[in-house]
């Protein structure tokens, strides 16, 4: 990141001086190799320059500065300019309420520029407005029943857009250090990752891509030679430049366009929030205890997770296993089990309960894996659904 120098607060104008006493600012940075000093207006920019011109200092007082010296800029105008009182207001403004494009201008009139009337009401008034941020009193807004109104929070929407917008400078920046170094075919610039830094939202890329495409008609009208006045305006240009502009410009538009698709590539999905065993066993229906067979259940939370589920109806006298298909776990949504294979899971009757349980009791984990198929019966499938008669005998 780019060292920046604060402006200094000791600059005052004498009365009769001239821009050349206000003293040049010096960012200490190496992009002034290519960006050049801090703009002086020695010789008035004639109407056809003046658009370029101005756009250019804004472009080099963007790069090196911020809001902080935006504000800064104010001050010492309005000291400049005979001011005093004004200058300690405009000091308790808070900076995040300057607009940086004035502020730059009042810099660019203590450097000799000669502003439009347009420009100077504009400049003006916004003096005016900030002064007025700082003087005027605090409304406390009541309610129908009397009580202070709740002071609305900074809208998160502006801070996000406000990213936008500081990119867009990025950008900017990006461009004219492109155009300085002689618009070349061949750059290093990768205009994507000055928006990435910024983190912008996918959905204030079209703040962006807006600015970018009237840049590229304009060039494309300079292109067609129909405009003498926007030929005249970038007559310094070769037309290979221009070409490389219109490249460069359609560059931006298209790592625009890819921000957005990697921006909702990587948008991981919301994670579920995991839902407690208790709540995901709490509608199932079994039997906790048989007085007939003397079993009982187990614990219904003991299934979550498991790789095995042996149950008795006592009912139908029926013995079942359920076998967790393959890396997956048994589970329970509402009355059923989950997560099982459909093909392995099997049942059978039993003719003498009391005996075949005892047994079932008995064995061991390794006896287990075949006492379904010692019992001399027809196996059936199993459809996941427990109920009342239904005893949880063991899970593996």
């Amino acid at each position: 990141m780019a060292t920046r120098k604060t402006p200094s607060k000791k600059i005052i104008m004498k009365k009769g001086s001239d821009y050349s006493q206000v003293k040049t600012l010096d960012p200490k940075d190496a992009d002034t190799k290519y960006f050049g000093e801090e703009p002086m207006f020695a010789v008035q920019p004639d109407e056809d320059q003046r658009r370029l011109a101005l756009m250019r200092s804004f472009t080099w007082y963007g790069r090196f500065y911020g809001k902080k010296d935006a504000k800064e800029f104010l001050v010492q105008y309005l000291e400049m300019r005979h001011r005093p009182q004004d200058a300690k207001i405009m000091r308790k403004v808070d900076e995040k309420e300057c607009i940086n494009t004035l502020c730059w201008l009042a810099r660019m009139e203590l450097r000799g520029l000669e502003l439009s009337k347009t420009e100077s009401d504009t400049l003006q008034n916004e003096i005016k407005r900030l002064i007025e941020s700082v003087n005027k009193p605090q409304i406390i807004e009541t309610t129908k029943t009397g009580a202070p109104e709740v002071p609305t929070r900074p809208n998160i929407q502006e801070i996000l857009k406000d990213k936008a917008r500081e990119a867009g400078g990025e950008l900017e920046g990006l461009f004219d250090e492109f155009i300085t170094e002689g618009a070349k075919t061949q750059h290093t610039f990768r205009p994507i990752d000055e928006v990435a830094k910024k983190n912008v939202m996918p959905q204030h890329i079209s703040m962006l891509t807006e600015v970018w495409k009237k840049k590229l008609n304009e060039i494309e009208e300079v292109i067609k030679g129909k405009d003498a006045q926007l030929v005249q305006g970038y007559q310094h240009l070769t037309k290979t430049q221009l070409k490389n502009i219109v490249k460069f410009i359609e560059l931006v538009i298209n790592d625009l366009n890819s921000y957005i698709s990697v921006k909702k590539a990587a948008k991981a999905p919301r994670a579920r929030k995991a839902v407690p065993v208790e709540k995901q066993v709490a509608k199932l229906k079994y039997l906790k205890n048989d007085p007939t067979t003397k079993l009982v259940s187990i614990s219904p939370v003991d299934i979550i997770g498991a790789k095995e589920l042996w149950v008795y109806n006592t009912k139908t006298r029926k013995l079942g296993k359920y076998i967790a298909e393959e890396y997956k776990d048994l589970g329970i949504k509402g009355t059923s089990v989950t997560g099982f294979s459909e093909n392995s899971s099997i049942q059978k009757t039993i003719r003498k309960p009391e005996e075949k349980l005892k047994e079932f009791k008995a064995a061991g984990k390794v006896a287990l894996r075949k006492f379904l198929d010692d019992i001399n019966a027809t196996d059936t499938k199993m459809n996941g659904r427990l109920n009342e008669e239904t005893i949880l005998l063991k899970v593996q």
